[in-house]
């Protein structure tokens, strides 16, 4: 049944007008961003993201908490010698680059024995992104990554909502928490 099929057997039971606001309602069920993509069963899933600040390799300062306008944090954990890496990093760097104007970051968390490495690697990959060298595997422990690229995707509350390898399902729930309202905001019917 199409939405205007749909729409004009409602319309038939709504009074005047309504037939609109019926129609509004069932394109916005149908259009609408869905449901959070499938994640890995880890542990932080669904609680407060560990938080850090750390230098970048291009001397800026990031982590989570992040700035004021950050609506959704994208960590990912990989390694210069990860196979699955090369699909991933660029796949992360286009959705940086086509939302941080929406208040999306993107943190690359190397694990590579060495920074150099880390900025080759990414430059090679044409990560755009802030990158964090983990030389001492802190926050690897700290986010319980036990194998690269593994990657967190963090609401604006901080909570982590989706954990996962895939970069199209890392995008999916990406759309989907910019598709909420921020806390405290009212919606028009309100």
């Amino acid at each position: 049944m199409t939405a205007r099929s749909a729409a004009s057997r409602l319309g038939s039971a709504i009074p005047a007008g309504g037939a609109t606001l019926a129609t509004c309602a069932l394109l916005a069920l149908g259009c609408g961003p869905g449901a959070m993509p499938a994640s890995v069963r880890h542990p932080l899933v669904g609680s407060a993201a560990p938080e850090f600040h750390a230098e970048s390799t291009a001397a800026l300062t990031v982590g989570v908490p992040g700035t004021r306008r950050t609506r959704v944090t994208v960590i990912d954990f990989w390694a210069s010698w990860c196979a699955s890496c090369s699909r991933t990093m660029p796949a992360l760097d286009r959705l940086w680059r086509e939302r941080k104007a929406d208040g999306v970051a993107v943190i690359g968390v190397n694990v590579d024995d060495s920074e150099a490495a880390a900025e080759a690697a990414a430059y090679e990959l044409g990560a755009t992104f802030p990158i964090v060298a983990d030389l001492d595997q802190r926050l690897t422990g700290t986010y319980g990554v036990a194998q690269v690229p593994l990657t967190f995707v963090v609401d604006a509350a901080g909570t982590v909502r989706w954990v996962g390898h895939d970069p199209a399902s890392a995008r999916r729930a990406v759309e989907v928490l910019l598709s909420e309202r921020p806390a405290g905001a009212r919606s028009v019917f309100e």
